[in-house]
């Protein structure tokens, strides 16, 4: 703290009451000061312009009646009561520091720079809805009621390679009756490979989709049920009723997902690259869970695979072989409040032109 300099100022004089109630300016008189306008305590320990401490702590005022400036007052202290009396017990009159100006300026010249390092924080908002055009940075604190269900929570995973005219997934070990499975092929389909029907009791998620020129895949979903069996796959062309695929498949499990997952929009990668996007889903209710789902057929088997940012992953099935190698990646990540689900890349090397993406919410299951 600092302290800061009194008296001097224009409106600091000592003034009395004539007769005949005319004011007069008072010269000689010892001015006190004091913490409140009445009662409280003297303030002491008063220093004149050159440092020296004030006798008494009291102040004269000069021969025009002027209170003159008489140096600072103790530490932090800017506004005191005087008192035209040693002992206090005259009128107060409130008193403030004459050098306030340069501590203003100072805050001021704070403020401006806090600003500056503050632009760009966003705004925080509680409601039980999202805010109308949110900018950058802004939090939303989601008050409405939580959603009935208990929360998604992954259950296990299983994959499979081979190179064989029938592909058969295994399911993934402890699955409980109710768990939603989503089942992911990829296949290499230069030579005009088709995939035959989903199996029994599995639904289309996303049908049969080439990508690359030479690669295709294809997703499906059920509700597991107790005694179900593991789901096969066999491939064909125009020509020939069997034929053999290089395939990559998994299945990956989830407790407490409702049978209604959201399909969204689906992205092939453009030309020779690393990353493959998986579009943005907005979903329409808290506390989804949405899966990344990307398919990859590489020259060889990938040296590294890079995960999108913020998600786990739940599944990753490569091939073997120094060509026409299919991948399977599956990530998730946690949706808590509905909207915009963002685009999720993920980065495989080496790089090839087969690459698709896509994303699917899982609600809650109303039990």
């Amino acid at each position: 703290m600092a302290r800061h300099s009194f008296g001097g100022g224009i409106a600091d004089y000592v003034v009395t009451q004539g007769e005949s109630g005319e004011l007069k300016l008072a010269p000689n008189v010892a001015v006190t000061f004091w913490s409140a306008a009445t009662g409280g305590a003297q303030i002491t320990g008063l220093l004149d312009t050159t440092g020296t401490a004030i006798p008494n702590d009291a102040v004269l005022s000069d021969a025009s009646g002027a209170i003159p400036a008489f140096g600072t007052a103790p530490d932090g202290i800017r506004a005191m009561w005087a008192s035209a009396s040693l002992d206090g017990s005259g009128a107060r009159r409130l008193i403030t520091a004459t050098d306030l100006g340069a501590e203003v300026g100072d805050v001021a010249t704070r403020l401006a720079a806090l600003e500056a390092r503050l632009s760009g924080v966003g705004r925080l908002t509680a409601s039980p809805t999202a805010p109308a055009n949110p900018g950058t940075g802004d939090v939303w604190f989601d008050t409405s009621a939580p959603t009935g269900g208990n929360p998604i929570a992954f259950r296990a995973a299983n994959g499979v390679f081979t190179a064989a005219s029938t592909v058969t997934c295994a399911l993934p070990a402890g699955l409980v009756p109710g768990d939603y499975l989503v089942a992911v092929v990829v296949f290499a389909s230069g030579a005009g490979e088709l995939l035959s029907a989903q199996p029994d009791g599995w639904t289309i998620l996303q049908a049969s989709q080439q990508f690359g020129g030479d690669t295709r895949i294809a997703i499906y979903g059920r509700v597991y049920a107790a005694g179900d069996t593991a789901p096969s796959w066999s491939f064909a062309t125009a020509t020939q009723t069997s034929v053999t695929a290089r395939v990559s498949a998994g299945i990956v499990a989830y407790a407490n997902a409702a049978s209604t997952p959201q399909v969204g929009t689906y992205a092939i990668r453009s030309g020779t690259g690393n990353n493959s996007d998986a579009p943005s889903i907005t979903t329409a209710v808290p506390d989804a869970l949405v899966l990344s789902i990307f398919g990859e057929k590489s020259p060889g088997v990938p040296t590294s695979v890079t995960d999108p940012a913020g998600t786990t992953r739940r599944l990753y099935q490569t091939g073997t072989g120094t060509s026409l190698v299919p991948s399977v990646l599956v990530c998730d990540f946690a949706q808590p409040v509905a909207g915009p689900s963002g685009v999720r890349t993920a980065s495989f090397q080496p790089a090839s032109d087969n690459g698709f993406g896509v994303q699917i919410g899982l609600t809650r299951r109303q039990n």
